[in-house]
């Protein structure tokens, strides 16, 4: 990834404090660097949060769907096919449509798991509370946000907000696809279901460790942190959140 170069201080913290605000809170958070190659390096427990369990048998049990359609070959037509109403994975829980937004071809894709309502009465996951928060939290590690490329495993809305576990397979097995296509050096996921969908581990334990993906000959790291959603809504997750961050900026060399 292309050098960045230093922040200098107040511009550091102006960037921290928005999207802490954003967050809805206004405390410091520790900010000492994590080693990435620490083994159990980060062992943080949520309250009394008790993940879901089977999580790592979720992608084997669930048999991938067969595409409707053949699969664009470039990003470009999975968006147009997208906006289209296509018969895409992810694409008939509902009747408005989200594709990825971004560059083609960045150094930084990111995965989350479906669009929420302002996302979809906005026209762009960039534009709700969720891109807005994103936004100042990937500017904190001195990445620009709009360079990256950002998917959703649904790009439609189900009506549970959630997405079947039956359905996570066929998802993955085009998110894959949608990788091979952009290339990006490294990929951020979003929450505990893509991290389900694409690790086959449950959010807390994929956090621990910088994982990988590997498909169609490539090789891609991986960094699991929280969905900017969930930090709104427990805003003390925060600082583990600024954690996740450090580590893939000091891994990714931002």
């Amino acid at each position: 990834m292309e050098q960045q170069g230093q922040f200098n201080a107040s511009r550091m913290f102006e960037s921290l404090n928005g999207w802490w605000k954003l967050a809805g809170v206004d405390s410091a958070v520790d900010e000492l660097p994590v080693n990435w190659l620490e083994v159990g390096a980060r062992n943080e427990s949520v309250g009394n949060q008790q993940p879901p369990t089977q999580a790592t048998q979720v992608v084997a049990k669930a048999a991938p769907s067969e595409p409707a359609i053949e699969w664009p070959n470039d990003i470009e037509g999975v968006r147009q096919k997208v906006v289209s109403g296509a018969p895409l994975p992810g694409n008939s829980f509902g009747s408005r449509y989200m594709p990825s937004v971004g560059p083609s071809h960045p150094d930084v894709m990111i995965v989350s798991d479906v669009p929420d309502p302002d996302d979809l009465d906005l026209g762009s996951l960039l534009n709700g509370a969720n891109g807005q928060l994103l936004r100042r939290m990937m500017h904190a590690i001195g990445v620009d946000i709009d360079k990256c490329h950002w998917a959703i495993l649904a790009t439609t809305r189900p009506s549970t907000g959630e997405i079947p576990e039956t359905e996570f397979a066929g998802l993955a097995k085009f998110m894959l696809h949608q990788l091979q296509l952009v290339r990006p050096k490294s990929v951020i996921l979003l929450g505990s279901t893509a991290s389900y969908a694409l690790l086959g581990e449950e959010l807390m334990k994929a956090r621990q460790n910088l994982g990988n993906i590997n498909h169609g000959g490539i090789t891609l790291p991986v960094l699991t942190t929280f969905h900017p959603r969930t930090l709104i809504a427990r805003p003390a997750l925060k600082a583990q959140a600024w954690r996740d961050l450090q580590m893939f900026a000091k891994r990714s060399q931002v």
